[in-house]
């Protein structure tokens, strides 16, 4: 019994225990697109070979779409993207962070034949970005970059837009003032001694497990600039002990609360099939 203004009230362990299955429910709808794009990034990177920081182009169209794509670590120097002229062919680039949001996208409707050349800078980098490269400020250290070109069935016009696809650049500082010196005998800007190539340093995912999602999604959360609401989020489920770059500490949880806490994340698998199926939504080309 509790006495308060002399008054006796019962004792409520209800409003003392969290629900532990629903809290891990909502943690699950919130990490799912990070949970996605973790186990995705260590498939293509780790399991295919797909390197950090460079364009993988593919040679056959989908949906009239000829698709190319990249994992980027931004976490230290930038990275640099310029698009040949299109020639009135619709195209659509798009960056897109962890949690699946677009940080931006460029299409020939807004950007014209020829874009502006763009600066991809990471939240940590305080470097300033060149007079002729637009800026684009992304929120982690982890992006996705997106690249599609229309086509249509003629072989001829295919060979072209693989042509234009090939003459697209992703480039370190370092290898596009390489480039500029070689082919306009420009000033260096930059140091000319390339840097290590970033290194894929990932737990592998454990989709066996029952906290897989947590621990992938917590490790890919470590990569992002938490906003106001994420970190709002991370508060309200406190009581599951979340932490931005952390492994989930389930020994910290008796076993009944171990077994709600798995029971909540079955419960969002319609949402986590959700945030895989994102993954692989048509790219927009304009």
């Amino acid at each position: 019994m509790l006495v308060a203004g002399g008054l006796a009230l019962p004792f409520s362990t209800s409003a003392q225990t969290p629900d532990l299955r629903a809290l891990a429910r909502r943690a699950a709808v919130f990490l799912a697109p990070l949970h996605a794009a973790y186990t995705r990034r260590h498939r293509d990177v780790v399991e295919r070979g797909q390197k950090l920081n460079k364009l993988a182009r593919q040679l056959s169209p989908q949906n009239h779409v000829l698709p190319a794509g990249a994992w980027l670590d931004l976490s230290g120097e930038p990275m640099f993207l310029t698009l040949p002229p299109m020639s009135g062919r619709p195209y659509g680039v798009m960056l897109v962070d962890p949690f699946g949001r677009t940080v931006a996208a460029l299409d020939r409707a807004h950007d014209g034949d020829t874009p502006q050349p763009r600066i991809l800078m990471g939240p940590a980098w305080q470097g300033v970005a060149p007079s002729e490269a637009a800026a684009i400020h992304t929120p982690a250290r982890s992006v996705r970059l997106r690249y599609g070109l229309a086509v249509t069935d003629d072989d001829d016009e295919l060979d072209d837009a693989r042509g234009v696809q090939a003459r697209t650049l992703l480039e370190t500082p370092d290898e596009r003032n390489q480039r500029r010196i070689l082919e306009m005998q420009e000033l260096m800007r930059f140091r000319t001694d390339l840097p290590p190539e970033p290194v894929a340093d990932w737990d592998p995912p454990r989709p066996g497990t029952p906290f897989d999602l947590f621990e992938t999604g917590l490790a890919m959360l470590g990569d992002c600039t938490l906003s106001e609401r994420d970190r709002q989020v991370l508060e309200e489920l406190a009581p599951l002990r979340l932490r931005a770059g952390r492994r989930f500490d389930a020994r910290a949880f008796g076993e009944a609360e171990r077994a709600a806490i798995a029971e909540g994340i079955v419960d969002s698998s319609e949402e986590i099939a959700a945030a895989k199926a994102a993954l692989d939504a048509p790219i927009r080309v304009g």
